[in-house]
C-alpha cells in the first residue's frame, strides 16, 4: 500500500522532473571530515535573512564539531525540491508546506519528530515538545507521530487601521451584528468596508469561512468537518455561516476584489481605499514597506452573531511555516538540531523583533520584541481558551483545488447558495475519501 502511494506522490509530482534542469544540486561535503547539512526554506514574505543569520549562528556554535549549515531559499522551493524527492537526494530540512505532506507521509517519505521532541531546545532545559502552545503540533498528526513542527503561529484575524478607525469614531466590534453596522458606517463615508485577496479565494476567503463557521456552530461544527461526516458541510451551522459570508461579499466587500491577488488587496487596504481585511498575522511583515508612516495596524478577532454557539475568544489558529526532514535526508540528526534551534525559546525574542513572527512555543515571544500590530494579535493569543481549525485542507489537496476552490469564488460572486455549496463540499469530499489510498490520521476533536 504504501508503495502505491508513493506512486501516486510520483505521479502528481513527476512532471518536474522534465522541467528539472533548473534544479538545485545536492550541495556535497568540502571536506571528507566536514558534514554539510543542506537545508531549503521557502522565500516568503518573511523572507530568509532571518533563518540564514541562525544558520550563521548555529555555525558559530558548532564550528568545532565539523558540522555546517548551508541553507538557501527559493519562491518556487517545491518545484525545485519535487524531483530530488523522486531521486532519493533531497535536502536534509525542509521548509515549505505547499509540498503534498501527508501524501509523502503516506509513503514513508518523511522521518517523525519522536526522540528530536523529547530533547531540550535552546533557552531551556523542558523537552521541547512540551513547550508546543496547544494545537501547534496538530497538523501533521497522525499515528502518535508528529511528522513536521511549526516555525510559527498561525492565526486568522481581522485587521484595520487604528487611526482610520479614531479619526472617523469607529469601533472594534465585538459581535456580528456589530460587524455589519460598522460595515454600514464605513461604506457610508465613500471608503470600501472589506478588502479580499480574491484570486486566491480557496486561501484567503476559506480561512475567513471557517473562523465564521467555528462562531455560529462552535466547536461541534469544527469537529463534525474533521471527523469527515458525510453531512459535515450541509448542516446548518455550516449553512447559516456561509449564508453570512455571502452577504458580507455582497454588501460589503470591495468591488472587483475577486480579481485581486493578495498583493493588490492588501495595498488596497494599507493605502485606506478598504478599511478591514481578513489576513494571518505575516500581513505587517508583508507589507512593512508599503505602509504609510501613520499607518496603525491593529486586529480584531472574528467576532460572533447573536445566537451563535462558539466562543468569541476561541482562535482560529495553527502552526505555520512547516519543518520536515525526508526519509533520505543524509543527516537527520543534525537536520532535527537545527529546527530545535530555529524554534526555540533562546531564538524567539529574535524571530519575533527581526521578521515579525510569533513562535509557536507557549510564552517565548515577549510583547516587547514585537510591533504594535502584533501585540495586538498576542492579547487575542492570551485571551484565547484555545484554538482551532480544519484538517482536510491539508489531508484532500485534490479536493481543494478541484472542488473547494471552485465553490468558494462561486459563493463569493454569488454564483451559488449556501446550500449549493455545502452539497457540493460534502459530496466532493466523500468521492476523496472513497478515492484515496492514503492513511488517514485518526480525528482529535477539539
Amino acid at each position: 500500500m504504501k508503495n502505491f502511494v508513493f506512486v501516486i506522490v510520483a505521479i502528481s509530482i513527476g512532471l518536474a522532473l522534465l522541467v528539472a534542469s533548473d534544479t538545485v544540486t545536492p550541495l556535497s561535503d568540502e571536506n571528507q571530515h566536514e558534514k554539510i547539512i543542506e537545508v531549503a526554506i521557502f522565500e516568503g514574505g518573511y523572507g530568509i535573512q532571518w533563518h540564514q543569520k541562525m544558520a550563521d549562528k548555529f555555525n558559530d556554535l558548532h564550528r568545532d564539531e565539523n558540522v555546517r549549515i548551508e541553507l538557501w531559499g527559493d519562491p518556487r522551493t517545491a518545484d525545485i525540491i519535487k524531483p530530488r524527492l523522486l531521486r532519493g537526494n533531497p535536502p536534509d530540512l525542509i521548509l515549505d508546506e505547499r509540498l503534498p505532506l501527508w501524501l509523502l507521509i503516506g509513503a514513508d517519505k518523511l522521518t517523525p519528530y519522536a526522540d528530536a521532541l523529547d530533547h531540550p531546545a535552546p533557552g531551556s532545559a523542558d523537552p521541547w515538545g512540551s513547550q508546543f502552545a496547544p494545537g501547534m503540533l496538530d497538523m501533521f498528526n497522525g499515528n502518535g507521530n508528529v511528522y513536521a513542527v511549526p516555525a510559527a503561529y498561525g492565526a486568522w484575524t481581522c485587521w484595520y487601521d487604528e487611526k482610520l478607525f479614531n479619526d472617523n469614531g469607529w469601533e472594534p466590534p465585538t459581535t456580528w451584528e456589530e460587524f455589519v453596522l460598522l460595515c454600514e458606517s464605513i461604506k457610508e463615508a465613500g471608503i470600501a468596508p472589506i478588502a479580499l485577496q480574491g484570486k486566491y479565494a480557496s486561501f484567503y476567503a476559506w480561512n475567513t469561512l471557517v473562523a465564521i463557521i467555528q462562531r455560529v456552530g462552535g466547536l461541534e461544527a469544527i469537529n463534525r468537518i474533521n471527523a469527515l461526516d458525510p453531512d459535515a458541510f450541509s448542516h446548518p451551522d455550516v449553512i447559516e455561516a456561509a449564508r453570512l459570508f455571502q452577504d458580507l461579499v455582497t454588501n460589503y466587500f470591495q468591488p472587483g476584489c475577486m480579481a485581486m491577488t493578495h498583493t493588490e488587496s492588501q495595498l488596497q487596504f494599507v493605502n485606506r481605499k478598504a478599511a478591514m481585511i481578513f489576513c494571518g498575522i505575516w500581513l505587517e511583515n508583508e507589507m512593512k514597506d508599503s505602509l504609510p508612516s501613520n499607518f496603525a495596524m491593529r486586529t480584531f478577532s472574528v467576532p460572533t452573531p447573536e445566537n451563535g454557539k462558539g466562543d468569541p475568544d476561541f482562535l482560529h489558529g495553527q502552526g505555520m511555516e512547516f519543518l520536515f526532514v525526508p526519509s533520505d535526508a543524509a543527516h537527520p540528526k543534525e537536520a532535527f538540531e537545527f529546527a530545535r534551534f530555529l524554534v526555540s525559546p533562546e531564538n524567539a525574542a529574535d524571530m519575533g523583533r527581526s521578521i515579525g513572527v510569533i513562535s509557536p512555543l507557549k510564552g517565548a515571544t515577549p510583547s516587547e520584541s514585537v510591533t504594535p500590530a502584533l501585540q495586538s494579535v498576542l492579547k487575542i493569543i492570551n485571551r484565547s481558551e484555545g484554538i482551532f481549525n480544519v484538517r482536510v485542507y491539508m489531508l484532500f489537496p485534490a479536493w481543494r483545488s478541484q472542488v473547494m476552490n471552485t465553490a468558494i469564488g462561486a459563493l463569493c460572486r454569488g454564483e451559488m447558495t449556501p446550500e449549493e455549496f455545502g452539497s457540493i463540499l460534502d459530496e466532493g469530499l466523500q468521492k476523496a475519501i472513497e478515492e484515496t489510498d492514503l492513511t488517514i490520521p485518526d480525528h482529535i476533536p477539539f
